[in-house]
């Protein structure tokens, strides 16, 4: 832009000087004194001479005036160039501080965008480590809880595994003792049904004798009936009752006299002992007599 005004005051200047020059040429042109002609030739002369001067001052006129038009347009051809030039440096300068500040907004732009960026790559690499330590704490609260479990686990089975065996000793105890306790009372119980036994076996004999002496009481002999035997069976009611008498072998004569003494004795000695009257109720017996 500096260029371009220097451009124009040169060419103004140039346009001023050759003015100057054109407006001293036609004062040096000025028609010189003419030495004394005729009046007629004189006046003929100069009036052919100003006709001439004024028609060659004419077109100088006419040349300077369209040379000052022509410079009048060429400088407002200038100055129209040189506004536009001031114009589009105007616009230039205005599109430069455009893109300036387009440069300065992308930059900023660019620079909130990066600084975005990196704080959004901030806050994921934080909530990255956040989630990795979250990750790490679960797990390692998980292998506590297992661990944990696992410790509960062995720990019950240990429990377990100890009430088990307790239980088992104890049961193995309580066995031995119930198995002691059986023998001593299944040996209580053999002594003791040993000693009834015994008692019965004596009551038995006792009764039994009784019931003997009762039928050798009541039984009719002879001499016929010596040495010889009858055996019976008699059946009796709980209050020694004769309910039955049957011949089961021996001495005809010697048993039809033992079952009549039987009969007629109608009741026979029972113990009041259940289980000795058990073995009388249903007994059998062999009848000798005295001879």
């Amino acid at each position: 832009m500096d260029k371009l005004k220097i451009s124009l005051w040169k060419s103004v200047a140039l346009h001023l000087v050759l003015v100057v020059l054109l407006a001293v040429s036609v004062n040096f042109h000025t028609p010189m004194p003419t030495p004394d002609l005729p009046q007629v030739n004189v006046v003929q002369a100069v009036a052919i001479d100003r006709a001439v001067i004024d028609a060659q001052a004419k077109r100088i006129q006419d040349k300077k005036d369209a040379e000052k038009r022509a410079e009048q347009q060429r400088l407002a051809d200038i100055e129209r160039k040189a506004r536009e030039a001031e114009k589009e440096r105007q616009q230039e300068k205005e599109r430069a501080r455009q893109l300036e500040l387009d440069k300065k907004r992308k930059a900023d732009e660019k620079r909130k965008a990066e600084a975005a960026a990196a704080e959004a790559k901030r806050k994921q690499a934080e909530e990255k480590k956040r989630a990795e330590q979250a990750e790490a704490e679960r797990k390692r609260k998980e292998q506590e809880r297992l661990k944990a479990e696992k410790a509960a686990k062995e720990k019950r089975e240990r429990e377990k595994k100890a009430e088990d065996e307790r239980k088992r000793r104890e049961a193995q105890e309580r066995a031995e003792m119930e198995r002691q306790m059986q023998e001593q009372l299944q040996a209580e119980q053999a002594a003791q049904q040993r000693r009834r036994s015994q008692q019965v076996l004596t009551e038995l004999q006792k009764y039994t004798a009784l019931i003997k002496q009762t039928i050798q009481r009541n039984l009719i002999v002879d001499q016929s009936m010596k040495g010889k035997s009858c055996r019976l069976n008699i059946r009796l009611a709980s209050n020694g009752l004769v309910t039955q008498v049957r011949v089961l072998n021996g001495d005809a004569i010697l048993c039809r006299a033992a079952q009549t003494a039987v009969y007629k004795a109608e009741t026979l000695p029972v113990s009041p002992e259940p289980d000795v009257y058990e073995k009388l109720r249903d007994i059998n017996l062999t009848v000798e007599p005295n001879l």
